[in-house]
């Protein structure tokens, strides 16, 4: 950052909050608009989380620490990562989306480089830039196949060796989970020469096929969301492993910025995850999520989608112009979010959302399947 840069210059907004802004206008006027702009999930009531915010938010409203409930934390520990040991890592407790940039902070130091997946989450390039840190791309898409790429730390490609390496296992926005075996693989140089992983595992536990997306054998932060997982966004309640160093660093951030999460849904998220309820919930998502994928593939044409998903709520649709296509299918009442806001490699292809409202997804897929033809025939 130059003597003559204002913060307000590094702050940029995530764009699916900029397209869910022209949707809302669109419905404004009238128009019934097919809403697959953004990983909203109003197709999934979660009646059993519902009730226990209502029960613990009869309760004082108090402060929390701001690294999280313990209560919460112990049962993180228990459902999440029970593999490690509670005496060498450490959660906190606060926004998924807020996470990625307490990560960052944690393990960098300003004009470190970062590697991004591309496409990848927005947030990852816009806090990195906010941060001051430099980064750099690896591709994954368009690719017709589920495999990781291959990446090494010694590379002509590379100018700068990167510090840190951010892996989205699941993928937002391909909607693919990668063998968590096969990343390991293949990224053992960067592994090897002390190159820090930041996974994001927001979606690992929607995974619809036989995949296991978790990477094993590697320190690494490893980020999760509640809000995500149990289609519950508006919680704002996400997580993050991390040894006891960074994981200081992080809650120190909370504590500098949002204090703490709230504690009534901290708790009532705990009570949740605690009982079977929390289990039957994804596992009901997850049937209902893979039906929704098969119903899209089975109405597009097989060239309309190069990655077939299999995990989250995503699918990148192919038309050759991100920008463009995207004004087309608004104007025909489909929001999507264009790719080219998840990275220069998506941008001949839209993200779709198909988290939507149940009763009235196949009209949604229909208003779709019309605006694809109607485009690839113009």
């Amino acid at each position: 950052m130059n003597s003559n840069s204002k913060w307000s210059d590094l702050i940029n907004a995530q764009p699916m909050f900029d397209v869910l802004t022209l949707a809302n206008k669109r419905e404004q006027l009238g128009h019934y608009v097919a809403r697959m702009e953004i990983g909203d999930t109003p197709g999934f009531q979660n009646n059993a989380i519902n009730k226990l915010l209502l029960k613990y938010s009869q309760e004082p409203h108090r402060y929390s620490p701001s690294k999280g409930e313990p209560f919460l934390i112990d049962v993180l520990f228990e459902t999440q990562w029970k593999q490690f040991a509670k005496t060498s890592y450490d959660i906190s407790i606060a926004p998924a989306n807020f996470l990625i940039m307490a990560a960052l902070a944690a393990v960098t130091s300003p004009g470190d480089t970062v590697l991004i997946p591309d496409p990848g989450f927005p947030t990852y390039k816009l806090a990195c830039d906010f941060l001051g840190l430099k980064t750099l791309s690896y591709s994954l898409y368009p690719k017709n196949s589920n495999v990781f790429p291959t990446i090494n730390y010694v590379d002509s490609g590379i100018k700068n060796q990167p510090k840190v390496i951010i892996v989205n296992n699941p993928s937002n926005p391909l909607g693919i989970a990668y063998g968590g075996e096969q990343i390991s693989s293949a990224i053992k140089s960067l592994i090897d020469n002390n190159v820090q992983m930041i996974i994001d595992e927001t979606y690992i536990n929607l995974v619809y096929d036989s995949t296991v997306a978790f990477i094993p054998n590697v320190d690494a932060i490893r980020i999760r969301s509640f809000s995500k997982e149990h289609c519950s966004p508006g919680l704002r309640v996400g997580y993050v492993l991390a040894n006891q160093e960074y994981s200081k660093t992080i809650a120190d951030f909370i504590s500098l910025t949002i204090s703490c999460a709230p504690k009534f849904i901290q708790m009532a998220i705990a009570d949740y995850l605690s009982s079977n309820e929390s289990s039957v919930f994804r596992e009901s998502v997850t049937i209902e999520m893979k039906h929704r994928h098969g119903l899209l593939l089975s109405l597009l044409p097989d060239d309309a989608v190069l990655v077939k998903p299999n995990s989250a709520f995503y699918a990148m649709i192919e038309t050759g112009n991100s920008e463009e296509s995207f004004n087309f299918f608004l104007e025909r009442n489909v929001a999507t979010c264009p790719g080219s806001k998840f990275g220069p490699a998506a941008n001949t292809a839209l993200r779709i959302s198909i988290a939507g409202n149940s009763d009235s997804l196949i009209r949604d897929f229909e208003i779709l399947h019309n605006a694809y033809h109607e485009w690839r025939n113009k």
